[in-house]
């Protein structure tokens, strides 16, 4: 009786280990599954170096563009270029966004790694008119812009899909502005056209 005890023991350890087996081999599929999936997606969120490279040069001579956005939009492209910023900022050179190196209040701001140079005047909320909450206009010259497409561009490749996909729609938004500039347009013909990043659904589904 023991003996055979013994042998219901180790046959059903067996069974337990190649059902233990069976499920990791299983799950690493998935987990392989999933990457590959994750992969195929940022790939297809990562624009062409050769095409993002011309979007930068093109970007580069643009003197000022007038961007129409929600402030959190602007907020998360602002930290990715600038390295930090607040949706109730209306400038970067405030007095009041001065630390001392190496305090507290340093620490917990965090500090521009790329100088925006967005004073008092060229940022300026919409307020609530006509549904417009939340909206603001931000005057970028051509080097806020190149740093912004900079930084949207390699945050297309990152292994977080969901910041992938953010910022690939931006990135291209930023695009369709830049696609539309003539490098060989005579000059200042149309110095700050105001661009909007402000999809909508089409009215006929508003609920009333």
């Amino acid at each position: 009786m023991l003996k055979t005890w013994r042998e219901e023991y180790r046959a059903n350890q067996a069974l337990k280990r190649k059902i233990e087996l069976e499920q990791w081999e299983q799950e690493k599929r998935w987990r392989e599954e999933d990457r590959a999936a994750q992969q195929k997606v940022i790939a297809e969120n990562a624009p062409a170096l050769a095409t993002h490279n011309e979007h930068m040069k093109t970007a580069t001579g643009v003197s000022y563009l007038t961007l129409v956005c929600h402030e959190d939009t602007w907020t998360f492209m602002a930290i990715r270029a600038f390295g930090q910023w607040k949706p109730a900022w209306t400038q970067s050179t405030s007095a009041s966004l001065v630390r001392v190196p190496h305090s507290p209040e340093w620490a917990e701001s965090g500090r521009f790694t790329v100088d925006p140079n967005l004073p008092d005047g060229r940022i300026k909320k919409l307020g609530t008119v006509s549904g417009r909450n939340g909206l603001q206009q931000v005057l970028l010259s051509g080097h806020n812009l190149t740093q912004i497409l900079s930084t949207l561009y390699e945050g297309t490749k990152e292994d977080d899909a969901a910041a992938s996909a953010r910022c690939s729609r931006l990135y291209n938004k930023l695009v369709e502005f830049v696609e539309l500039v003539d490098p060989n347009a005579e000059a200042g013909q149309t110095t700050g056209v105001t661009f909007r990043i402000d999809d909508s659904v089409d009215a006929a589904h508003v609920m009333q």
